[in-house]
């Protein structure tokens, strides 16, 4: 293959011995897709939605990407390499979609090596999609240290997603997405809740299948998020706010049919196989080699309340994720087993009286007390220690011990919000250490700040680092706000007093990024690229526009009609 092969060259020629040990899977709607016999071709549709891959393992990867089409079916052809310029091609396998799935692509590529980048890219028969890049994980016997990204609560509306564009320079094993990876509300809703209103952003309501995957078509437009999904492997569970907020099983609560086109849509969007007969299990494990698991939990699909089904006492795991959560912590082979945990499970209490005192929001693990008594009791009397949640939801970044028995037996890390509302800058400095009086077991607490947050794992120890910046400003710079430190075997955190990281990794621009000779035909795709990107822009701006001119019309129809009326 010479150099100026064009990128549909390269994929028509990578075939042969270099991609006989690789296998690729896809999910079940797609695979009802697949025609009976024959070869399947390339059908016609942008790569306008970006790229992404997820849950990786050590020698697999699930890749994602979306056509745009107006024709009923499609197809599109991946590429897997060792390398930016996809010459060294490891893997193509070809992936039919259709409006039933949004057009989304979704592949799991095995055979590959553990712990190495490999780059990617989408083929239609009229446009070829960014490349991205992913990495494998260690292998089940490797201690090398490793690096995770984790965040939670980004709003559109409430300011710009710097978080992401910081988590670009960091070389992460993996990004972990802990809820509330969009917001159902409207944009008035939005609008009288936040600090920044991001003009040319049309944000709608979403509770059925169709307005569902607008809200994700519209958060994918983001430049932070599309280029973390470009750039980093990530995993994925909800919240609420995928749905409707703090809804359970009682009343009131959403329609079976609104939660099941809410799982549907985040389920097509995101970089994630279903597990054969139960397609929207989201809770599971990844192995990061012998150093570190992560355990993602559901805390919204299992839920009972007291107002729903005559459950007593009400859980947020339900009896399943539960028995699956003790036997992974109990029986994981790796050092640090890290709990991915949509909602606060230290208790937060309002007055000086423990976990069972009033307590500020039973939607967490506050309102379901049995469960994390019995969580913890599992983790003490099975003597099970270094376990580390890391946690969402609450808009606050906060360090805290998970107390037993008077003893420490786990710690628990919230990484704050990416842009959603926490406690109003002229609030935190008095509530800060309020909060902290009154929950003797929180260790740090900072409420007005926004980003996400690095755990770095080695066989001696865990650091946290938590990451700030402005979220007023687009691509405003992020600091270090505090870095924790867990030694193995002790279970208690405490606070770096040193600036920088030990063993921290910042990697330079992404090959896939290097500029593209002139006349090229990287150049040539760059450039249709920005077009496309900037005709998107156009329509959105365009739409918002309309949109301002209907409500003006509306309401002066309005005023109109009552000036007229007797």
């Amino acid at each position: 293959m010479t150099r100026g092969s064009s990128r549909r060259e390269l994929v028509v020629a990578g075939t042969g011995t270099a991609l006989a040990a690789t296998f690729a899977w896809t999910t079940p709607a797609h695979a009802r897709l697949l025609p009976g016999g024959g070869a399947r071709t390339l059908g016609r549709g942008r790569f306008a939605d970006g790229v992404a891959s997820g849950e990786p393992g050590p020698t697999a990867v699930t890749f994602w990407s979306r056509l745009r089409t107006d024709r009923p079916r499609s197809a599109a052809r991946l590429v897997v390499a060792r390398d930016a310029e996809l010459r060294q091609v490891v893997a193509t396998t070809v992936v039919p979609t259709s409006a039933a799935v949004d057009h989304t692509l979704k592949a799991r590529i095995d055979g590959l090596e553990p712990a190495r980048h490999y780059w990617y890219a989408w083929q239609s028969a009229d446009d070829v999609s960014p490349v991205g890049r992913t990495k494998t994980t260690p292998p089940a016997d490797s201690a090398t240290a490793i690096a995770l990204g984790f965040s939670s609560c980004q709003k559109l509306p409430t300011g710009f997603f710097n978080a992401h564009h910081d988590a670009l320079t960091h070389d992460l094993d993996l990004y972990a997405f802990l809820g509330d990876y969009t917001y159902e509300y409207d944009e008035t809703k939005n609008d009288q809740s936040s600090r920044l209103n991001r003009p040319g952003y049309v944000d709608p309501a979403s509770n059925d299948l169709a307005s569902y995957r607008a809200k994700l078509r519209l958060y994918r437009s983001d430049p932070g998020l599309r280029e973390l999904h470009r750039l980093h492997p990530v995993v994925h569970t909800w919240d609420d706010h995928e749905v409707e907020n703090d809804y359970t099983d009682g009343d009131p609560a959403p329609s079976r049919q609104q939660r099941a086109a809410g799982y549907r849509v985040h389920t097509e969007w995101l970089p994630r196989l279903g597990i054969a007969g139960d397609r929207q299990r989201v809770y599971r494990g990844l192995r990061l080699g012998r150093t570190a698991e992560l355990l993602m939990l559901d805390e919204r699909q299992y839920r009972t309340s007291e107002e729903g089904r005559p459950v007593s006492p009400p859980t947020i795991l339900g009896r399943r994720q539960m028995e699956w959560l003790k036997a992974r912590l109990q029986t994981s082979p790796s050092r640090w087993k890290l709990v991915g945990n949509p909602d606060m499970i230290a208790p937060l209490g309002v007055v000086l009286t423990g976990a069972e005192g009033l307590t500020v929001n039973p939607d967490q693990w506050d309102g379901y007390p049995a469960d994390r008594t019995e969580i913890l009791t599992h983790l003490a009397s099975k003597r099970i220690d270094d376990v580390a949640f890391l946690t969402g939801d609450i808009h606050i970044y906060m360090a805290n011990h998970l107390v037993h028995q008077g003893r420490s037996v786990a710690t628990e890390y919230i990484g704050g919000s990416v842009t959603s509302s926490g406690i109003p800058e002229s609030l935190n400095g008095i509530a800060a250490p309020v909060i902290r009086t009154v929950n003797p077991h929180i260790s740090f607490l900072e409420g007005a700040l926004h980003g996400w947050a690095i755990a770095r794992a080695d066989a001696r120890e865990l650091r946290v680092e938590y990451r700030v910046s402005d979220i007023r400003k687009d691509r405003a710079p992020s600091r270090t706000l505090a870095t924790f430190v867990q030694r193995t075997g002790e279970n208690r955190l405490e606070q770096a007093t040193r600036s920088g990281i030990r063993g921290a990794r910042i990697l330079g621009e992404d090959p896939a990024d290097a500029p593209a000779p002139a006349g090229s035909a990287l150049a040539r795709r760059r450039d249709a690229v920005a077009r496309a990107a900037q005709r998107d822009a156009t329509r959105r701006r365009e739409a918002a526009e309309a949109r301002a001119r209907r409500a003006r019309s509306r309401a002066g129809t309005r005023t109109t009609t009552t000036r007229s009326a007797p």
